[in-house]
């Protein structure tokens, strides 16, 4: 198997750094810390034990981050079923 590794400019490190820190989101907070940990020279293997995520997830975080950059960290809109009501009919 190959060794991949995410190389970070020092602008993208702090970046990450402040979304492992104040994301709402756990998924974001995990992405950060493990790009960060790549550019440290943590490798897959190690990762995926950190994480407890398979192989491919690691590789798909490291795709994302590669062709989407900082908007890769974000979970994209997922198809489904319409909302059955609006935040107004909610709140009542």
């Amino acid at each position: 198997m190959e060794k991949r590794y995410i190389k970070l400019k020092d602008e993208d490190i702090v970046f990450l750094k402040v979304q492992k820190k104040t994301s709402k989101s756990e998924r974001v907070r995990d992405r950060s810390q493990a790009l960060l940990l790549s550019n440290k020279g943590y490798d897959i293997k190690s990762l995926i034990a950190i994480f407890e995520v398979r192989r491919a997830t690691i590789l798909d975080w490291f795709n994302r981050w590669e062709s989407e950059n900082k908007s890769g960290l974000v979970d994209k809109s997922k198809s489904g079923r319409p909302r059955r009501f609006t935040d107004e009919e909610e709140k009542k």
